[in-house]
């Protein structure tokens, strides 16, 4: 039932009464459109990178604690690998099981449901007894983590204007390789003096977010809106609304957002791999992919690699691979930087040119120190990080909100298929010290990514998400 729109009362400043506007689909794209960053986006971003946050945490996390794991239950190269992809099976079921929960109970309640199963895993798997139930514990773990990073990049989305969006979203995003940069350090620290399991007690925060995500934001207003609530969408963007610094500018004529919300029907999880859709959709799998490839193919190896085919003691071991997180880092601000006045593309296909380039250079010069291989192989993490962190604004861009978790879900879900493979491939070279193949392999993967995402891919940038449907 269509409702008056409220008034809006912006924080700190003076009423901005509008025109009495139906709640329309289009009247809250158009508030959405209009509405400046604010302390309940800034709140949102806390919250939900905390679940993030962990989610690159738990990727070093394995890396840090795994030359340990190794010597204290006599692992084999093939147990190592199962180790470290194990949770990918579960991170793969995830990644489609809680988009499809986002797409019918709330972008929220999903990340709340994937944030406790993270949390409560890492802390089980902090007591486990035997490799056996470790690599239970982090497959069921894996549920979480593959669910949560994709709703979390639709739910940022989804309550971002189009002016700014790529720096909004990438300046939340970046806490994934903060979190591998802080997991890094922590774990170069902390392992060390105080064994293992720390690293996972400390993994446990996450369940936190089961009991007070849904009570301290609001559901995106886009998602209610296009469920059809219209007063519930109405008082989740009011939230939003309420923390703006100033006056809020007139709403104006919304005819040409409820234009944009009639023009294309509501579009089903099929339509993924429609002639509307199957070139974005090609181009957002090999885009995961590539990402999962490299991360977890290669970082997940570093320290391992780095104390048993170069002999480095293990705290130097666990510093070189701190190290090429740093770069994550940078690389990661320097795109949020310019995402919105360079394109999506671009910045994505240089990064894993130059990403391919670094790891060939890795294989071309692996008999060299510990310190050329290490210095190439974080020059490559760090270009993957500024194409893996840009596909969190990117690829929600693709789809419309009646599919758009699910979209990003399937992406992810590539990810996971690719991390389940990819520790297989340097396990089956780790035990002879010729790393070339490896870094042959890996490097081919992004070069492959840039073609596909340049021939397939569309720009995105400064355009209203529905503007963006097919």
């Amino acid at each position: 039932m269509a409702t008056p729109s409220s008034s809006i009362t912006a924080g700190g400043g003076e009423r901005a009464t509008d025109a009495p506007v139906a709640t329309t689909r289009g009247a809250i794209i158009a508030r959405i459109e209009r509405l400046p960053s604010n302390g309940m986006h800034v709140r949102a971003r806390l919250l939900i990178g905390l679940a993030t946050f962990f989610d690159g945490f738990d990727v070093i996390a394995i890396a840090a604690t795994l030359p340990l794991l190794i010597s204290m239950w006599s692992l084999t190269p093939g147990q190592i690998g199962f180790l470290i992809a194990a949770p990918s099976v579960g991170q793969l079921i995830g990644a489609l099981l809680f988009p499809a929960l986002a797409e019918r109970f709330g972008r929220l309640n999903s990340i709340g449901w994937s944030a406790g199963i993270i949390g409560l895993m890492s802390i089980a798997c902090g007591f486990a007894p035997s490799f056996e139930i470790f690599a239970l514990l982090r497959i069921v773990q894996g549920l979480g983590l593959g669910g949560e990073l994709p709703v979390a990049a639709t739910y940022i989305n989804e309550v971002t204007r189009a002016h700014g969006r790529g720096r909004f979203v990438l300046l939340y995003e970046v806490v994934f390789p903060i979190g591998l940069l802080i997991s890094n350090a922590v774990g170069a620290w902390l392992v060390p003096r105080f064994g293992w399991t720390v690293m996972y007690f400390i993994g446990g925060a996450p369940v936190v977010l089961f009991f007070i995500l849904r009570r301290a934001i609001p559901e995106s207003p886009r998602w209610l809106a296009e469920k059809g609530r219209l007063a519930e969408a109405d008082r989740a963007l009011a939230a939003f609304e309420s923390r703006a610094k100033g006056p809020l500018a007139p709403l104006g004529d919304v005819s040409a957002y409820d234009a944009m919300t009639g023009k294309h029907p509501r579009r089903r999880v099929r339509d993924l791999l429609s002639k509307a859709y199957i070139g974005r959709t090609l181009a957002v799998w090999m885009l995961w992919a590539t990402c999962g490839f490299i991360q977890y193919g290669l970082s997940t190896w570093l320290p391992t690699i780095y104390k048993t085919v170069y002999h480095a003691p293990l705290q130097l071991a666990l510093n070189l691979a701190a190290g090429a997180s740093v770069l994550g880092v940078i690389g990661s601000l320097v795109c949020a930087m310019i995402v919105d006045k360079v394109g999506r593309k671009p910045v994505i296909n240089v990064s894993f040119i130059l990403c391919a380039i670094s790891l060939a250079l890795a294989g071309v010069f692996h008999a060299e120190s510990v310190y050329v291989v290490a210095g190439l192989c974080a020059l490559s993490l760090g270009f993957l990080a500024s194409g893996f962190i840009t596909a969190y604004v990117y690829t929600p861009e693709l789809y419309p909100t009646s599919i758009r978790a699910m979209g990003c879900g399937f992406g992810g879900a590539w990810l996971k298929l690719a991390a389940i493979f990819a520790p297989t491939l340097v396990a089956s070279t780790i035990g002879s010290g010729n790393l070339s193949i490896a870094f042959y392999a890996l490097a081919t993967v992004p070069f492959v990514a840039a073609l596909t995402i340049h021939f397939l891919g569309i720009e995105t940038k400064g355009k209203v998400l529905e503007q963006l449907e097919a």
